[in-house]
């Protein structure tokens, strides 16, 4: 896709917004402190859009990063895409934030490209649960296994396979019963940057030569709670399924 990419991002600490062409930065506004998004993430966009000398009705589409994460914090960066792709006319998608935290910890300076193995980008969800997804990385290739998981830290001790790499702000609450597991430890404080959306929102639409092509429905937030309903579901399901095949 050669069409301007306009991200925006609310979730953690971190946010604000970044503006993306072709798959290369062009630039980045951060706004720091959850409880200045709200103010900050729609003049954040306007000092971006001054500075690169871009109007509004130049961008192509609007992406988000749409959870999981804090009812506030995605609801700010949510509602604030979706009115810019109203008064714009443009399509609005939203991204996973583990999709973010796998793809941003991969293109850090700072990792070992020779790596081959599983990522569990982590968050915590409180109640003594974390939520997760897994990822594959090998021979420069990123990809996700299996959508997002709410568990307990012991189920992703089980999960994971040994010498993969955890990460994220749910390794902290719950290091001692990770530890004893064989797997890497990585940074607790992660924040997902703007820039991070912009380039995963990118990969998911690299195939897309016309933004006008882009699917257009509402963008749904992925709260951590409505996970847990979800996964309470599916696996009654699955256990449903099983005692019908007894």
């Amino acid at each position: 896709m050669d069409a301007l990419i306009l991200a925006l991002e609310s979730s953690g600490e971190l946010g604000g917004a970044a503006l993306l062409a072709r798959g290369s930065l062009l630039g980045e506004e951060l706004v720091s402190g959850p409880r200045r998004h709200g103010a900050e993430l729609m003049p954040c966009v306007d000092r971006l859009l001054a500075k690169q000398r871009v109007s509004r009705e130049q961008l192509g589409v609007i992406a988000v990063n749409a959870g999981p994460g804090s009812y506030t914090g995605l609801r700010i960066g949510l509602t604030t895409a979706a009115a810019l792709g109203y008064a714009l006319n443009k399509p609005v998608v939203g991204v996973g934030a583990f999709d973010c935290m796998a793809l941003q910890f991969v293109t850090d300076r700072a990792f070992d490209t020779r790596f081959r193995g599983e990522l569990w980008p982590v968050l915590d969800a409180r109640r003594d649960e974390v939520m997760t997804a897994r990822f594959v990385f090998e021979k420069g290739d990123l990809r996700r296994v299996g959508a997002d998981m709410l568990v307990p830290p012991a189920e992703l001790s089980r999960q994971a396979a040994p010498g993969s790499l955890v990460f994220g702000s749910g390794v902290a609450p719950y290091e001692n019963l990770l530890k004893p597991q064989p797997l890497k430890l990585g940074p607790w404080a992660f924040e997902i940057a703007p820039a991070s959306v912009a380039l995963q929102a990118w990969r998911e639409l690299v195939n897309v030569a016309d933004p006008a092509a882009v699917e257009r429905k509402p963008v749904m937030p992925r709260y951590f709670r409505q996970v847990l309903a979800m996964t309470t579901e599916e696996r009654a399901a699955q256990s449903s399924a099983g005692r019908a095949s007894d």
